[in-house]
């Protein structure tokens, strides 16, 4: 009875020093991914990115986080990838989707955008970037009314919002 005590508490620590080891692996290369795209150096954090994608291939915040490096780079269609990754792990995932309007916004797929924009606004009614977003599509689509509500609901979370009131005077 004693041996295989002693054999499970051997596993139990085999197996947590590994779980250990690869979260200090993610730390570290998420860290260097930091530092390298504070630098702009997109290419050297993809390269550390990269592999905490790995040690994590089924992690949201991973795919969504290089997808921004990877738009950042100018890897576009690399960053829809991960952007639909992140969204195939977590339909709903409000990063993914505000990321996947952004681009669609510049690309000038503005009905896509504002879809996106408006599943990012159902999960985090509060987000004002999504709003903001969804106001340029809106108002690149001629629908001024909409365009000014979504204005009147940031002033509304943020009265304060500069981006908001300068987007109000341009619509008057």
């Amino acid at each position: 009875m004693k041996k295989k005590i002693v054999i499970a508490l051997v596993v139990a620590v085999v197996l947590a020093g590994g779980w250990y080891g690869k979260e200090r692996a993610i730390q570290y290369y998420s860290r260097q991914a930091g530092i390298a795209e504070q630098k702009g150096d997109y290419a050297k954090a993809i390269k550390h990115f990269n592999k905490v994608v790995l040690l994590q291939p089924r992690t949201v915040r991973a795919r969504t986080w290089r997808a921004r490096l990877y738009f950042n780079n100018g890897n576009v269609n690399e960053a829809i990838d991960d952007l639909n990754a992140a969204i195939k792990l977590d339909k709903n995932n409000p990063e993914a989707h505000l990321g996947l309007g952004l681009i669609r916004l510049q690309e000038g797929d503005l009905k896509e955008a504002v879809r996106e924009f408006t599943i990012v606004i159902k999960e985090e009614p509060k987000w004002v970037e999504a709003y903001l977003s969804r106001e340029v599509a809106y108002r690149k689509l001629g629908e001024k009314d909409k365009a000014m509500a979504d204005v009147k609901k940031v002033l509304k979370i943020d009265p304060k919002n500069q981006a908001a009131k300068n987007a109000m005077k341009m619509m008057e």
